[in-house]
């Protein structure tokens, strides 16, 4: 093999290999947006940056792996949802149109407080606010609908 067939061997090679990391890339970027059921059509939510609003508004109830198991859970009138079990409890399916309604109010929970007065705040709550404010509060409960989708045991088909 000659030094230019070796070069351009070389050169190909390299190619493929930095097409095979791109492709890995955003494959797992692909990963962490995945479309959500409870938005509209299209539209995608980060289960990683639902994980950052887990840790701010559930994990001190839900506990750190959503078992329930929260550091205040113990003084609580009624234990907190173990929130990996949701698909299971589903016939495997994970109910994100339940979990999307839980999360912004529409569906009562009473440990979560009133609809005008969630215990979030008004994190999760886009009534009579800006369109800013309602897309801000749409994204938050998206990624953490996808974050906990994302616990799910076994995996949510």
């Amino acid at each position: 093999m000659s030094r230019n067939e070796r070069e351009r061997a070389a050169r190909a090679l390299s190619i493929a290999i930095g097409l095979l990391v791109v492709t890995a890339v955003l494959g797992a970027v692909t990963g962490m947006a995945v479309a959500q059921k409870g938005g509209s059509a299209g539209e995608s939510y980060s289960a990683f940056n639902g994980k950052i609003s887990y840790k701010t508004y559930c994990m001190n109830c839900h506990g750190v792996g959503g078992k329930g198991d929260g550091y205040i859970a113990d003084s609580l009138k009624q234990a907190p949802t173990d929130l990996t079990v949701l698909a299971k409890k589903n016939s495997g399916a994970y109910p994100a149109e339940r979990v999307w309604a839980s999360i912004d109010g529409t569906e009562a929970i009473k440990e979560h407080g009133t609809r005008e007065m969630p215990i979030w705040g008004e994190a999760f709550l886009w009534p009579d606010s800006t369109p800013e404010r309602q897309a801000e509060a749409k994204r938050k409960i998206g990624e953490l609908v996808e974050y906990l989708r994302s616990i799910q045991d076994p995996p949510a088909k």
